[in-house]
């Protein structure tokens, strides 16, 4: 399902994307404005954005399929780990971006909730099923899943090497919607292959949640690909109010 302007809230210095709050959980993404994510200090995000009464967990994240289901609340920041889980009311989950695509999970049943850094490398190595695997008890029907703001296909433009290493590993027809070409310049729709990956996986598709915003084309969200070295990080955060 595709999220309307409705469920997506635009704030000076930050988005909050509404579509999980009747079951009290929070997304809230940050603008350019707000600066670079990496540069703050946990408190100093807390308070900037309300966060009451909350932790805010973190990682070092290195495109890995990493992920660290938090359950002792004494540790907050995790190396080499690309992916959150909780469902501890305390918790706040960040992961930091620019132009890699965040997404959100939420288990209607177990309340578990979080969110994974997926790049190219990320969505290769299918982290956003190894963070749904990590839930206890699983039953795929509970699971919602929330895309956060990445960038577009016509915007992500990718060498044929890169085409072939998906082709390789995943189904023809993921591949065929998944990637463009243009001439002989081919173009990788990261959101559309997570989306595929999950209907495949079972997850049911009114429960998939998809956008239409892009960290390239918006000059309020931060993009590698457009800003280069003096790109900063934008923010994703999840928690349960």
């Amino acid at each position: 399902m595709m999220l309307t302007e409705k469920d997506i809230l635009h704030f000076e210095n930050h988005i909050e994307i509404k579509i999980l709050e009747k079951f009290g959980i929070k997304i809230i993404g940050t603008k350019k404005k707000y600066g670079c994510i990496k540069k703050k200090e946990a408190n100093e995000i807390l308070k900037d954005f309300n966060i009451k009464d909350k932790i805010l967990f973190s990682g070092y994240q290195t495109h890995s399929d990493n992920i660290q289901v938090i359950d002792n609340l004494s540790k907050t920041f995790f190396e080499n780990t690309d992916g959150l889980l909780s469902s501890n009311k305390k918790a706040a989950l960040l992961v930091k971006y620019a132009d890699c695509l965040p997404i959100f999970i939420y288990d209607e049943k177990t309340d578990f909730f979080g969110a994974v850094h997926s790049g190219w490398e990320g969505s290769y190595k299918t982290i956003i099923l190894k963070a749904i695997s990590k839930i206890p008890n699983i039953d795929l029907n509970s699971i919602n899943i929330v895309f956060g703001v990445g960038i577009s296909c016509k915007n992500y433009e990718v060498q044929e090497d890169f085409y072939l290493k998906f082709k390789e590993k995943f189904s023809a027809e993921i591949i065929k919607a998944s990637f463009k070409k243009d001439g002989d310049k081919y173009f990788f729709d990261n959101q559309l292959f997570n989306f595929l990956l999950l209907k495949d996986f079972g997850i049911p598709e009114n429960k998939i949640f998809m956008n239409q915003l892009c960290t390239f084309e918006n000059n309020t969200f931060h993009s590698y690909r457009r800003d280069k070295d003096k790109s900063g990080r934008n923010g994703a955060i999840i928690y349960k109010i």
